[in-house]
């Protein structure tokens, strides 16, 4: 016999208090013994022959875990059946208090919302149209130059500005080696990264040894020496300048198959555009999907938004260790981390209920073509064969639920943009 109240959080979290009768207890301590005596080893018994108050003294502890393990599982299940209630994730247990003859514990449980759907087709936003300019094309145009420039080496004068050094150096934190490099290339420029690097070369000449020191910033990646003054000692192997090639029919030949300047030029206006589209896709998704936020008020579980927190912190903190770009956080600046990520996590959950009840309304659900596809362009992606995808979706537990979920939402992202009214300004 299980008996249980529930208290309410929220309209998606409850509380439920179980308490479970020593009847029930006992059946379950009843099955172990029974289970256990016919494999139990007992000193002075053959196996099978132990008594259960012998069994009992030997595997009390034991019988306490698996008693316990089955009883709150049962017991939930007929708690949330009493009260009707259909968990959207698994339960917490807390405040377990048992003995042979009681069990009772809480259950934070938490339950799909109630979402009143508003509108969601025929929603209007307002886009700019895609423009590309003049500036733009040129820009584009100058780097396909640049990456085509000849570097050509400097006998008859010293460095300036737009000239490149390649050198040999070393750099020195307080007296101490920290870097060390051969046959480096380094531009010289207006604007550096340690600001006035290249400003302390200019003059100089192949051949000549010059000592360059430099603040590291204060947000510099090796917190380290951020903030500290270093030296660099530069032995100057040679000098270049960079010629860049005409722009004209004969480069455009020479970039690729194109047959004049202007071919090359509208080549580079679709590139621009197609990206541009890629990037008003994502736009219009976004406007659309706030505009679906606004129209729709309902409670999330808070819990759901911190383990969704938690999750982009650890996305966040691995990437940055991937790049390089982050040692081990503290306590506080994790805290804080997770403090700026809250509010995309909530607007994350809340996103994720409202596409999956506009999927149950619409009956979207995911077809054998669909995982198909999905798993083609994954291996082209990939570039593996489509049988390693498919079989890796298909025999990890939980890569097909993931990418079913995936395949509705955005199945449920195109009937609403289908559906939508965009206006050009």
């Amino acid at each position: 016999m299980v008996k249980v109240s529930v208290k309410e959080l929220s309209s998606c979290e409850k509380i439920l208090s179980v308490d479970v009768s020593g009847d029930l207890i006992r059946q379950e301590y009843d099955t172990f013994y029974s289970e256990i005596s016919k494999m139990a080893k007992v000193p002075g018994f053959r196996p099978g022959k132990a008594p259960r108050d012998v069994l009992a003294i030997h595997y009390k502890d034991t019988a306490r875990d698996e008693v316990l393990k089955k009883l709150i599982p049962k017991s939930l299940r007929e708690a949330f059946d009493t009260k009707a209630i259909s968990p959207i994730s698994s339960p917490t247990i807390e405040r377990i208090d048992f003995d042979v003859n009681h069990l009772s514990y809480e259950a934070h449980v938490e339950i799909r919302p109630k979402i009143k759907l508003e509108k969601y087709k025929g929603i209007v936003i307002k886009q700019k149209p895609i423009l590309i300019e003049e500036s733009e094309m040129n820009e584009a145009l100058r780097r396909i130059q640049e990456s085509h420039a000849k570097y050509v080496p400097l006998e008859n004068r010293p460095a300036q500005m737009g000239d490149f050094v390649i050198c040999d150096y070393i750099c020195l934190v307080d007296g101490k080696e920290i870097e060390k490099r051969t046959e480096d290339m380094i531009s010289i420029k207006e604007k550096d990264y340690l600001e006035g690097f290249s400003k302390q070369l200019v003059g100089v000449q192949a051949g000549e040894m010059r000592e360059v020191k430099i603040q590291f910033p204060e947000n510099y990646t090796n917190k380290t020496y951020a903030g500290k003054e270093a030296t660099f000692k530069v032995s100057v192997k040679e000098l270049k300048t960079r010629e860049m090639p005409v722009l004209n029919d004969d480069f455009a030949k020479e970039v690729g198959d194109f047959q004049s300047l202007n071919d090359l030029r509208e080549k580079i206006r679709l590139q621009i555009e197609n990206r541009k589209k890629e990037e008003k896709a994502v736009e219009t998704e976004n406007a659309l999907l706030e505009e679906l936020l606004k129209k729709s008020k309902f409670d999330i579980p808070k819990r759901m938004v911190e383990r969704r927190a938690d999750a982009m912190l650890e996305e966040t903190l691995h990437s940055l260790r991937h790049q390089g770009m982050a040692e081990e956080a503290d306590g506080k600046q994790k805290d804080a981390l997770l403090e700026k990520m809250k509010p995309e996590a909530e607007r994350q959950v809340r996103i994720s209920f409202l596409l999956d009840e506009i999927a149950v309304k619409e009956k979207i659900e995911v077809t054998g073509n669909d995982y198909q596809s999905k798993y083609d362009l994954i291996a082209k992606q990939y570039r593996r064969p489509v049988e390693e995808i498919s079989t890796h979706f298909e025999k990890t537990e939980g890569r097909k639920d993931s990418l079913a979920l995936q395949i509705i939402n955005e199945k449920v992202i195109q009937l609403i943009k289908d559906h939508a009214v965009i206006k050009t300004d």
